[in-house]
């Protein structure tokens, strides 16, 4: 059977961009949260940040989608997918969750709740959910509860990449949704993190890959002006849902499809910078976030004991780790990926 045809790749400074703003959002809430612990009466502004993670979640399977169409059924397909995933994705985490097991022994007074009990630790590098000590889904680095859901999500396209591509979307869907329903009705174990509804915003980006394929980009200032607005207008009539799915990852889709299908040609253009910069460096970013914003709030706490000025903190704080990702990135994330990248030159005879 001849392999399938490599599919087109995505449109590059829209999931860029859409990386840029997930990741920059995610550290906006986090340094808002900072600022209220240490500042009685702190108002946030009143919208949840943390959206960028569920943005995140479904640029992650739009991107699968496309950039993996081609090894559906193919030998070794699934292999080949495990073994990228692990050279983007694990090592960098790895690495990071070294950095957060020094941080615990040498200033266990200055984190919150740490464990690394021995089970911990060997499910944070397993990205197995295990509770931690007050019963949460939480690993040794706090935000690796993500990193879970996107493991969870590779093995399960994984599965399906044996698969003929016509048969691959059915897969997966009956997968997760499988531990959806799975989820509904177990009261103890790991099904009760893998099988939570926030893993459909998984298949939402593949659903937005599969339409894409069809459609294309088609810039559109109109449509991208109204798609946006509508993602807001669906964050405020849903605010009351206790479903997380509802509330943030119906706008989070209607977001990331104004990007993906009808950001104008010149707005894509003038950010295309800032789409590359922020873009490469957004997993950076969000793995080394916490550790930047510990620092700024020691140094930070020493300049304004009183906390007479939070928000100059949040945004100071935002940008500091902003461009620490950035730096990071080149010296740590970049130079380990080109490792892989190598080719052995060839020895003389």
């Amino acid at each position: 059977m001849p392999a399938e045809p490599r599919t087109q790749t995505p449109h590059i400074v829209s999931v860029q961009l859409l990386r840029a703003i997930a990741a920059a959002a995610v550290v906006f809430e986090h340094a808002q949260a900072e600022a209220g612990q240490t500042v009685a009466g702190f108002k946030h502004i009143p919208f949840d940040f943390g959206i960028g993670v569920d943005i995140f979640f479904i640029i992650s399977g739009f991107v699968m989608w496309l950039s993996s169409a081609h090894l559906f059924g193919q030998p070794g397909g699934t292999a080949t997918f495990l073994k990228k995933r692990f050279q983007r994705v694990v090592q960098l985490y790895w690495l990071y969750t070294l950095g957060m097991l020094a941080a615990i022994a040498l200033l266990p007074d200055k984190l919150n709740n740490p464990d690394a009990s021995p089970l911990m630790v060997l499910s944070s590098f397993l990205f197995f959910p295990y509770p931690n000590m007050i019963g949460e889904y939480t690993p040794v680095l706090a935000l690796g509860w993500t990193l879970n859901y996107e493991m969870f999500f590779y093995a399960l396209f994984a599965v399906a990449l044996f698969f003929p591509r016509k048969y691959g979307f059915a897969v997966l869907g009956a997968l997760i949704l499988g531990f959806v329903a799975l989820w509904a009705v177990t009261t103890s174990g790991p099904i009760l993190f893998w099988g939570r509804p926030i893993i459909l915003e998984f298949l939402m980006g593949v659903i937005l890959a599969r339409l894409y394929m069809e459609a294309g980009h088609r810039p559109n200032l109109i449509l991208f002006a109204a798609f946006v607005l509508l993602a807001f207008a669906a964050y405020w009539l849903l605010q009351a849902s206790p479903s997380r799915l509802i509330r943030l990852g119906i706008p989070a889709t209607f977001f990331a499809s104004a990007f993906i299908f009808f950001l104008p040609g010149r707005l894509s253009g003038a950010l295309k910078g800032i789409a590359k910069v922020g873009g490469d460096s957004s997993y950076t970013l969000y793995l080394s976030h916490p550790f930047t914003l510990a620092i700024v709030k020691i140094i930070w706490t020493r300049l304004d004991p009183a906390g007479a000025h939070p928000w100059a903190y949040v945004w100071s704080a935002t940008l500091i780790c902003i461009l620490a990702g950035y730096v990071l990135y080149l010296l740590i994330e970049r130079p380990l990926l080109s490792l892989w990248k190598r080719k052995p030159t060839a020895q003389p005879a």
